[in-house]
């Protein structure tokens, strides 16, 4: 039987395994944010440390990378704030996502000859190769190319438009090539009073830290958080934030007091 000394102690590592439970069932938490999260249940918990300093004792645990703490690193990345998908960004042609325009013809593939150095009339002639044998079973199917699946485009883009979510907030990009200009131009004629009422943008990443554990995170997160980063309107933990894709949990998990 265990003594009344023991009794806390016990009931303290219940409660951190349950705390680990939930972590780790977390879909939320990517690799990096899971190791911040066990980090600080480690130091609120089990870790020998001086009352007050739990954030010190888990920066402590997650040691230093390239002479710099990685704690630091790990709680900007929590902090909670949207990021727009990677196509909206600033994209060369080349890179950019093909023309979403509708396509008028099927896409076939025309291969082109090589540039010959010489005159035409220079070339010596060769003899034609014999037409290519391919061995393909009786049930083969060709590819069918993405562009004639998804009937656009597919070109390579020069003009983006950005669309607001009316719902969300959350951006969503569209491209178009230059002989689809006019689209283009349609598309952001469209979407120009929908972004203008379009409310501020629902956070999708960070916001852990707060719906695990209890503390000042609204002075945490600028110590750490990059010049430019601004409280969200819709909170700080990552439980509170409106979820359009799924219904809000029935009743919100306790928290653990960090600091």
């Amino acid at each position: 039987m265990s003594t009344p000394d023991e009794l806390p102690r016990l009931d303290r590592a219940t409660e951190h395994a349950e705390t680990v439970h939930r972590i780790y069932l977390d879909r939320r938490a990517a690799p990096p944010a899971r190791e911040l999260l066990l980090a600080v249940a480690y130091a609120l918990a089990i870790a020998p440390g001086e009352p007050g300093r739990v954030l010190n004792t888990a920066a402590r645990v997650l040691g230093r990378k390239g002479g710099r703490p990685r704690f630091d690193a790990l709680v900007a990345d929590d902090a909670p704030r949207y990021e727009p998908p990677r196509a909206a960004g600033n994209w060369s042609p080349g890179q950019a996502p093909g023309c979403e325009a509708p396509r008028l013809r099927p896409y076939v593939y025309r291969p082109r000859p090589a540039p010959s150095p010489m005159d035409d009339e220079a070339v010596v002639p060769l003899r034609p190769l014999p037409e290519p044998i391919v061995h393909v079973g009786p049930d083969y199917v060709p590819p069918v190319d993405y562009r004639n699946e998804r009937g656009i485009c597919g070109a390579d883009s020069h003009h983006k438009v950005l669309e607001l979510d009316p719902r969300t907030g959350w951006t969503i990009p569209h491209w178009f090539c230059k002989r689809h200009v006019d689209h283009a131009e349609r598309v952001a004629e469209q979407v120009r009073e929908q972004n203008a009422a379009a409310p501020e943008p629902i956070p999708n990443r960070g916001g852990l830290l707060p719906a695990y554990f209890a503390a000042p995170w609204e002075d945490v997160y600028p110590q750490y958080a990059p010049a430019s980063w601004t409280p969200p309107s819709y909170g700080l933990c990552a439980d509170d934030w409106p979820d359009p894709g799924s219904p809000p949990p029935v009743s919100a998990p306790r928290r653990l007091r960090a600091v």
